[in-house]
C-alpha cells in the first residue's frame, strides 16, 4: 500500500507558497512579458522600416520618371518650368 501512496502523492494537496515566492514568480513573469512584448514591437518596427523604405525607392523612380517625361502643359503656356 505504501507504493500506491508514493504513486497518487502528486493528486494530494501541496503546502500554500509562501509570498516571496508568488513575488518572484509574478516578477519574473512580468519580465517575461514585457520581453515578449519588447520582440514583437522591435519586429513590427523593422517591418513598418522595411515597408516604408521601399515605398521610398518607389516614390523616387516616379518621381525621376516624370521629371524625364515631356511637360505638354509648358507648351500651352509658352512657358519652360
Amino acid at each position: 500500500m505504501l507504493r500506491q501512496t508514493a504513486m497518487f502523492e502528486y493528486l494530494s494537496p501541496r503546502s500554500l507558497a509562501d509570498p516571496q515566492d508568488i513575488l518572484e514568480y509574478l516578477e519574473l513573469h512580468q519580465a517575461a512579458q514585457e520581453f515578449r512584448l519588447e520582440l514583437e514591437h522591435r519586429a513590427n518596427l523593422e517591418a513598418y522600416c522595411q515597408w516604408y523604405y521601399q515605398v521610398a525607392a518607389e516614390n523616387q523612380r516616379d518621381l525621376a520618371n516624370m521629371r524625364s517625361e515631356i511637360n505638354l502643359l509648358t507648351l500651352f503656356n509658352g512657358r519652360s518650368v
